[in-house]
């Protein structure tokens, strides 16, 4: 009779056991299939958010070291390492070559996990495409981050020159001599497209390094005038070097300096120099949430604020961003025709 008794026990105890197994089991399959469909379907999990970064970011600056981009790019890094969830290095690479391509092709080829990301220069990185070169890259599926910076153009002419406003262009009854750099950079695009809004007719003296050199070559005379950025020529034009004729700001800050609006080229306020952070193809929306709300926080740092006042930033988010760069490559392939004169 006990053994009998003990075999009941012995099945009562198997059977309760069945149910809460049996319902582990279903669980950890309902959870396995959650995975698997997320993964399928690219979208993160919270303990991947969490797990990002897991180790240093790399900071493609597609220029060689010295110039505005890269200025830009090594001034926020240590201030994003501040607002990331995890301790990370943000580490710059200069990877300069092809007009800016080698490095946004080598981003590109990163793995998007979220650990490579790179400044662009836009419009330069669309030209290319734009005039129908073969590039590695496609400015479409960009994982985007963020805007650091936008810089607008000014027309400016040497302090000495006979030329005191765009009416005294217009009287010059040639071609105005443009210094500039070389066919398709970003200042020969912007001097060729606003010369050909504001219709005036122009030849590009080329082959000068960078703006510091085709600035200096308008002050000596060597040409006529030049199309920069309002930050390039504030200094020059503070120490009365230059004269600025337009300024393609939505309010001037020139004083008693005409706007592209109020000179009557209002399409003109579209044209800017974008400096922009974005990844390769697929980087998963957490970490690009994750990215852009560092780069966001440490543009708004007070101490970072204090140190870039004289070249302040303009932040915005990764939506803005994208949004922004379809409107730049709509601008630029309405003039796609003045993109390809060699004046």
């Amino acid at each position: 009779m006990k053994a009998v008794l003990a075999k009941l026990r012995y099945r009562s105890n198997l059977s309760s056991c069945k149910k809460p197994m049996a319902r582990e089991v279903r669980i950890m399959a309902y959870k396995s299939t959650i995975i698997a469909a997320a993964l399928t379907l690219g979208v993160a999990l919270p303990g991947a958010a969490q797990a990002f970064p897991d180790k240093d970011i790399t900071f493609i600056i597609p220029y060689s070291a010295g110039g505005g981009f890269d200025r830009t790019v090594r001034a926020i890094a240590p201030y994003m390492e501040k607002y990331l969830p995890k301790k990370v290095n943000v580490v710059p690479k200069n990877v300069s070559g092809a007009g800016g391509r080698k490095g946004i092709s080598q981003l590109f080829r990163s793995k998007p996990d979220g650990h490579t990301i790179a400044v662009f220069n836009i419009p330069g990185m669309a030209i290319p495409p734009l005039l129908g070169e073969k590039v590695n890259y496609d400015l479409g599926k960009v994982s985007w981050v963020s805007r650091l910076a936008r810089g607008t153009y000014i027309l400016m002419v040497g302090s000495k020159s006979k030329i005191k406003s765009l009416a005294d262009v217009k009287k010059l009854n040639r071609p105005m001599k443009i210094t500039t750099t070389g066919f398709g950079s970003t200042g020969y695009t912007a001097s060729a497209v606003a010369s050909t809004v504001m219709g005036i007719p122009f030849k590009m003296l080329t082959g000068y390094k960078g703006s510091k050199q085709f600035i200096l070559a308008a002050i000596r005379g060597d040409g006529d005038a030049v199309y920069t950025l309002v930050t390039t020529v504030r200094k020059y034009h503070q120490a009365g070097d230059v004269r600025v004729l337009a300024t393609f700001e939505e309010k001037s800050s020139f004083p008693g300096v005409p706007t592209a609006r109020e000179a009557g080229f209002p399409e003109l306020e579209g044209m800017s120099l974008e400096r922009l952070v974005g990844g390769p193809p697929g980087v998963p929306v957490d970490r690009i949430k994750i990215l852009e709300t560092a780069m966001l926080k440490a543009m708004a740092d007070p101490e970072f604020k204090a140190k870039t006042k004289k070249r302040p930033f303009l932040p915005a988010g990764s939506e803005e961003t994208a949004k922004r760069v379809d409107e730049v490559l709509k601008f630029y392939l309405k003039y796609k025709s003045a993109l390809g004169k060699k004046g």
